[in-house]
């Protein structure tokens, strides 16, 4: 491996570690999932599935592992036309790779006249029938599984030997002689004689007699008639002789070829190529032609995860037939989609948009989008690709990324849609929409009326894709993650990134959110969520989305659209979606959602429709030996917020609503002690942010970075910054006399102002703690000893016994005071 290949892949499993540490301990989500880490509209399999390998990824390898197609079907395809119409490529496949040992030597002694009789599920088996009257295909067959043992073995771990270290090298030898005997006996049977003569290399090569097997490659093989895919099989195998015989760059070259001509050893080849430790140039001195030239160049891009315009155009000018060109081009656009798509906050668990790329890396991208725009219309007009009109979809694309909605709608005007195949179609349907939403300014029932026919399209689309993943995997949803599942993440991606947000700034939150509800995949198989519990059709990120932005209007608007029915033009996109809207995880956000609001009676009132047995598991300190419960504690008072000092006993939200309610009660009933009730109100609501030690009275959710960064939802004002505290506190201290409660207040509101400190991203943050760790000085620190309260308590209450004790605990507070600052 050269360094180049080996700086790929350090850097590959460092990326991984690293953002899976910060996707862990600081997001607290899911981990990503490799298809779907950022915004993507433009599916790269559009170009066809010949490549789809290796389509853009930046956390792996190859983007999917599985070759494109499958060898057990080709092969079984070229028995059932070599034995005739009435034998069917399924039944050979079964009989070929289907069988364990057991029925292989159950069929063996049948085709060799055993009086033991076949079951009736093998006797109808057309490819067994038809092996019974050939007598040169039946004895080929018995070969064949004779000499599988010693070419397909398995390793049971990674660290063990290769078990054909362990085999005798004299037996495959011989088995060798006999393929290759077979082979200057049959003649007339082309079909025989080449299968007869891949074995014969095949036992050559893993015997360890490279040499031989390349003289039966070239002497046997080179020269047969005809594109059956055993030669390619063949190829690889010569190809891995070579290498050990010591010349790697012809055996890259040779990979190479595989590569190109045998979709079914395409990743095996495409690894195979990079393992070898030789440079590009060496290879390309043994390409015969401008194609296997244009498909060096291409392997080699496939590990480029930066642009890469250069191999795009080098590949096309040397084959701009190649449909190696429109991967490039796709893959291209999908490294565009990583910087210039916008990603909502709660996308794939929301720690990837916590990341901003600086100013110049986006420009640079957008200047790489012009210039691939340019590319992709040469790629139109120029009609040498097979598929030109893939050059005008993807400049219209192109053009919808960079913002440009007129030059993306007048680039799909060009384009006949009746004319296009099915992927291009589905693809330029998919940006027409796009375009329609971003030209959607406002909720208006005339554009979502013209908006349904394109959203019920993708609907279908995914729910036919779905229905394709069921029947392939089965009932269980380990697959949900799977590489195919392309509509369903363009309807994630168009919901929750565009249609969400649309309506987030049309102030319309609970149409909001039901486009994040319904980019969930539809896991039931009647696509409806008609349950007790709100939340078990939910993802992730919907059920965090309805968790943090739904303010209480919005949650009563839902319910009515619940029990009314919902009268606009896309009621039938949600139909079935909003069940478990009187339940008791609906009551409990209700009722959260007015604790946020400090309507506290409205909150109770709420909470009063939870079940008895209804209870909320309470968090726990995963760093405890014991995982201890952390219990809430909200009306106490702490010099420092860490380490945080918890409650002893449980204090339900309910409990938390009214015990609140009561305080605003008695500050009218009983004004002379106002003054105790604000500052136990300024407590409870200091207490329930991310810094206190009652967070989950008012957040589902808590992360270390909540105490450093702004959050995106209508309570971040409590839960970041405490500015509500400040003002109950502000007010206790303004009805007081007392000087020790007045420190006691000032304190707290110091402690208030520091939490306007707060960073924009998680990128914000570890930028900030790098610079510290420069030896510059501590933002934060010198946001503190600006500190306005820290001026107060030196000037009026330094010398009441709370101040000194602030003062001997709080070093922030001790520095201001020792400092010279006015």
């Amino acid at each position: 491996m050269n360094n180049s290949r080996k700086s790929l892949i350090v850097f590959s499993a460092f990326a991984l570690a690293y953002f899976g540490e910060i996707a862990i301990n600081i997001a607290c989500g899911p981990e990503p999932d490799p298809y779907d880490y950022y915004v993507s509209y433009f599916h790269n399999n559009t170009p066809g599935d010949a490549y789809v390998p290796f389509s853009f990824t930046g956390l792996r390898f190859l983007y999917d592992e599985n070759e494109p197609e499958s060898e057990s079907l080709i092969n079984s395809r070229e028995w059932a036309r070599y034995l005739g119409k009435q034998v069917a490529a399924a039944d050979v496949e079964a009989i070929m790779y289907r069988t364990d040992a057991a029925t292989d030597s159950l069929i063996a002694g049948y085709l060799t006249g055993g009086p033991l009789p076949l079951p009736d599920s093998l006797q109808r088996n057309t490819y067994l029938r038809a092996l019974v009257g050939h007598k040169d295909a039946r004895e080929y067959y018995l070969f064949a599984k004779e000499s599988e043992p010693y070419a397909v073995v398995s390793y049971q771990n990674y660290w063990d030997p290769d078990p054909r270290d362990t085999m005798d090298t004299g037996e495959m030898e011989a088995l060798a002689d006999r393929a290759e005997t077979c082979v200057t006996a049959l003649k007339r049977d082309r079909f025989l004689r080449l299968r007869y003569a891949y074995q014969a290399a095949r036992m050559y090569h893993y015997a360890g007699a490279y040499q031989r097997c390349v003289e039966i490659y070239d002497q046997y093989i080179a020269t047969a008639p005809g594109n059956s895919a055993v030669k390619g099989w063949a190829l690889s195998l010569k190809a891995g002789a070579v290498r050990r015989l010591g010349d790697p760059a012809t055996a890259a070259y040779l990979f190479s070829r595989v590569f190109t001509r045998s979709p079914e050893r395409r990743v095996q080849a495409y690894k195979n190529f990079h393992y070898i430790d030789v440079t590009p140039d060496e290879v390309l001195a043994q390409a015969e032609s401008d194609d296997e030239r244009a498909a060096i160049a291409a392997i080699e891009a496939f590990t480029n995860a930066d642009f890469d315009m250069h191999a795009l155009e080098s590949v096309y000018s040397l084959a701009p037939r190649s449909p190696l060109v429109g991967v490039l081009l796709t893959r291209e656009i999908n490294k565009l989609e990583t910087l210039l798509t916008e990603t909502s906050a709660y996308y794939n668990g929301g720690w990837w948009s916590g990341y901003r790329e600086p100013d110049s890396v986006i420009t640079h991208a957008r200047e790489h989008a012009v210039r691939l725009a340019e590319f992709a219309q040469q790629l139109a007009m120029e009609k040498q690709y097979t598929d030109p009109d893939l050059g005008t979809i993807a400049t219209a694309y192109i053009y919808w990324l960079l913002g440009e909605m007129e030059k993306a709608t007048a680039t799909l005007a060009t384009v006949k849609l009746n004319r296009l195949s099915e992927r291009l179609a589905d693809q330029y349907r998919i940006i027409e929409l796009l375009v329609q939403v971003r030209t959607l300014e406002v909720s208006n029932a005339l554009d979502e009326q013209a908006m349904l026919p394109a959203l019920q399209w993708l609907e279908q689309k995914r729910q036919q894709e779905l229905a394709d993943a069921r029947e392939q995997y089965g009932t269980s949803y380990d697959w949900l993650g799977a590489s195919e599942l392309r509509f369903n993440r363009t309807a994630t991606n168009l919901y929750q990134s565009v249609l969400a947000p649309h309506f987030m700034r049309q102030r319309d939150t609970a149409m909001a959110a039901l486009f994040m509800w319904n980019s969930d995949f539809p896991l039931a198989t009647d696509n409806t969520a008609d349950t007790a519990d709100l939340y078990t059709h939910m993802s992730w990120s919907a059920q965090s989305f309805w968790q943090e932005q739904l303010q209480p209007a919005a949650l009563e608007q839902l319910a009515k659209w619940s029990r009314e029915g919902l009268e606009r033009p896309w009621a039938a996109l949600f139909e079935g979606r909003l069940g478990g809207l009187d339940s008791d995880d609906y009551w409990d956000l209700l009722g959260t959602a007015y604790l946020r609001m400090h309507n506290y009676p409205a909150a109770s009132k709420a909470f009063d429709h939870l079940s008895s047995d209804f209870e909320q598991e309470p968090p726990v300190n995963w760093y405890s030996a014991e995982e201890d419960t952390l219990w809430p504690d909200p009306f106490v008072t702490t010099i420092k917020d860490y380490p945080k000092k918890f409650g002893n006993t449980a204090l339900s939200k309910t409990d938390f609503a009214k015990a609140m309610a009561e305080l605003q009660l008695r500050i009218e009933q009983d004004p002379v002690n106002a003054a105790g009730y604000y500052y136990q109100l300024a407590n409870g609501v200091y207490q329930t942010g991310a810094f206190g030690n009652s967070w989950q009275l008012i957040s589902y959710t808590w992360t270390s970075a909540d105490n450093y960064v702004k959050g995106d939802y209508y309570y971040a004002g409590d839960f970041h910054e405490a500015r509500q505290a400040a003002i109950w506190y502000a007010k206790a201290r303004e009805l007081s006399d007392d000087r020790e409660f007045q420190a006691k207040c000032t304190f707290m509101l110091a402690k208030c102002e520091q939490k306007l400190y707060q960073f924009d991203s998680i990128s914000d943050y570890y930028e900030n703690g790098y610079v510290f760790s420069q030896h510059q000085p501590d933002p934060y620190w010198l946001f503190s000893q600006r500190n306005r309260y820290f001026g107060e308590l030196r000037a009026k209450y330094q010398d009441t016994e709370f101040a000194r004790a602030a003062i001997a605990e709080c070093t922030y507070l001790a520095d201001f005071v020792m400092s010279d600052l006015p």
